[in-house]
């Protein structure tokens, strides 16, 4: 078996069956049986590989992605300079849309004159509507200084080979002719969260309304982004806040990034391919990275527990009619032997997989069950058992309550934690049976230089955002703030309501800006920004009666940047 390759990878590639199961289709966003599209951990020069791949966009020194024939994954992973591949993987929106209302954002501060000027905010998400009144300036010019739109073919960014760039001009002439750009935000969540963070409407003002925007439409070319299967992938994403952050500091810029999406498949401790993007990146430029900790926490998504040595425990997952597959991702610690059972609702079983076989495919009434581990590799620091249920023939796989037993052959952690997909729309139909709330962030939230932001509904945290860990290098989240029936921008100059974990991520994104001008461009203070200014933040936040704090549910409290700007003016007049 080769190690650098990810275990969907090696399974897929021994999958018995001449026609690859749905689930690889819907967690990919693959669109070819046989052309795949990759992320390469590279090290060395990557122009010396002589296997035939396309679509080569090189993200940094480190990490690329590209497309290549199936057949020849084997003999990429064997070149000198590949240290990783992997399959990219669908993300998921994490907001969710209520009603149109007309209700308006509290300022968040008073007394500091600080708008997020001379500062760029970063939109990776479905886009922004360019339209809207709230991302106009007075004189009718737009605030969006580049927008990238990746679902559309045309002329692509300088080093990408996907998507249209339109400039602040292109944007300036569709206003003033009335010929509008092909580029269009259907869906709405971008252009909402973005109002939070920095619109400039007289009405209905965002946290940063003087900050410039540098807007990307994440997804493939040609994908309708409404369908929750074909939705923008993590290899797209890691594409867009490449793209930010150069615009950022090819003008000088500080950049507040807020990603408008989360994963559960990973080990949520940071060791995601994407987590380590968000960390370089975060590493070479004056940026604050921020994301909400997702709405799982209320959908029976994650599971733990743990296995004792010569003992079988049991992990129940019920699973509804009309379901075409399922899918879950169980990581412990690579010490600990498992041996893995997958049992039907009827009592049908798969023989107990080990690490001896390593990859399984076990065919159960209308449905076959695949199981691999992976072994200790590149991006992870544990062990991974995924565990697939596809349908052979019919719509669905069969009903019920499916069993996953694993079994304690040598233990001396014993401890592990199972998560399912992250989507909204199967609520309950595919669920835990024995749900544990703790540890349901989304990746990226989990990322320790990413700000993860929690959503409170007044004086509780919501009862879905997610919730986080504590271990002795790491507390998630980071911080919380308001998260339900927050208003945003909508359609055709609209407003609307919108809940999530996300809505509350955009008033830390906007918070960001404010301290930015603040703190780098007013005070000269040019290292206020990444894990210092997070830390100002915390720091800063308030702290409820009878919480102990940090707290799974809260982090550090409640964002309150006046609080910060006060700390900051303290330091700087103490200079």
């Amino acid at each position: 078996m080769n190690t650098k390759l990810s275990a969907q990878i090696q399974l897929m590639l021994q999958y018995p069956l001449s026609e690859l199961p749905i689930s690889f289709y819907k967690i990919t966003g693959m669109k070819s049986a046989d052309i795949w599209d990759v992320l390469l951990i590279y090290n060395g020069d990557i122009e010396d590989i002589d296997i035939e791949i396309t679509n080569l966009t090189i993200l940094s020194a480190r990490y690329a992605t590209c497309s290549v024939n199936k057949n020849r994954l084997e003999a990429l992973a064997q070149h000198k300079v590949i240290e990783y591949i992997t399959l990219p993987e669908v993300m998921q929106y994490i907001s969710v849309q209520s009603e149109v209302c007309a209700l308006n954002l509290d300022s968040p501060l008073s007394g500091y004159e600080v708008t997020g000027r001379g500062t760029y905010f970063g939109s990776i998400d479905t886009g922004v509507d360019y339209t809207h009144p709230d991302f106009i300036n007075p004189d009718g010019t737009s605030r969006i200084l580049y927008l990238w739109d990746q679902t559309i073919a045309g002329n692509s960014p300088e080093g990408f080979n996907i998507g249209t760039e339109f400039t602040n001009e292109d944007i300036n002439y569709a206003l003033q002719t009335g010929n509008l750009l092909e580029t269009k935000d259907a869906l709405g969540h971008g252009t909402a969260l973005a109002s939070i963070a920095v619109g400039n409407s007289e009405q209905y003002k965002g946290i940063a309304p003087g900050a410039d925007l540098v807007v990307v439409k994440v997804g493939q070319v040609g994908v309708n982004l409404m369908d929750p299967y074909r939705g923008p992938r993590n290899a797209e994403i890691m594409m867009a806040l490449k793209y930010v952050v150069e615009k950022a500091r090819q003008d000088n810029r500080p950049i507040s990034i807020l990603i408008g999406f989360g994963i559960n498949e990973g080990g949520h401790n940071g060791s995601s391919l994407l987590e380590q993007y968000i960390d370089y990146l975060s590493s070479i430029w004056k940026v604050n990275m921020v994301v909400g900790t997702g709405n799982q926490a209320n959908k029976d998504s994650h599971t733990a527990g743990e296995v004792k040595q010569g003992q079988t425990h049991t992990i129940g997952v019920f699973i509804d009619s009309g379901q075409p597959y399922y899918f879950t991702s169980i990581w412990k610690n690579f010490i600990d032997d498992f041996g893995v059972s997958v049992v039907a609702p009827n009592g049908e079983r798969t023989i107990m997989l080990t690490r001896d076989e390593v990859n399984s495919n076990t065919i159960i009434g209308n449905s076959i069950v695949s199981i691999n581990f992976s072994q200790q590799g590149q991006i992870s620091n544990g062990e991974q058992i995924l565990v697939f249920i596809d349908t052979l023939f019919g719509n669905e796989i069969k009903d019920g309550n499916w069993k996953i037993e694993l079994t304690g052959l040598f233990v001396l952690d014993g401890k592990y934690n199972a998560w399912g997909e992250a989507l909204e729309q199967v609520t309950r139909s595919i669920r835990f049976i024995n749900p544990v709330i703790s540890n349901t962030l989304t990746i990226p939230a989990t990322s320790s230089l990413v700000t993860s932001v929690a959503a409170t509904n007044g004086f509780q945290v919501a009862s879905f955002s997610g919730r986080g860990f504590q271990t002795t290098n790491s507390i998630k989240p980071d911080i919380s703030a308001p998260g339900v029936d927050i208003t945003a921008a909508y359609a055709d100059k609209m407003y609307q309501k919108i809940t999530g974990t996300s809505a509350a991520a955009a008033f830390v994104a906007g918070a960001y800006l404010l301290l930015f001008e603040y703190g780098i461009n007013e005070g000269g203070d040019n290292y206020l920004y990444g894990d210092a200014l997070k830390a100002y933040l915390l720091r800063t936040a308030k702290r409820r009666f009878g919480v102990t704090f940090p707290s799974i549910e809260w982090g550090y409290g409640e964002l309150c940047v006046k609080n910060t700007l006060e700390a900051l003016s303290r330091l700087y007049k103490l200079r």
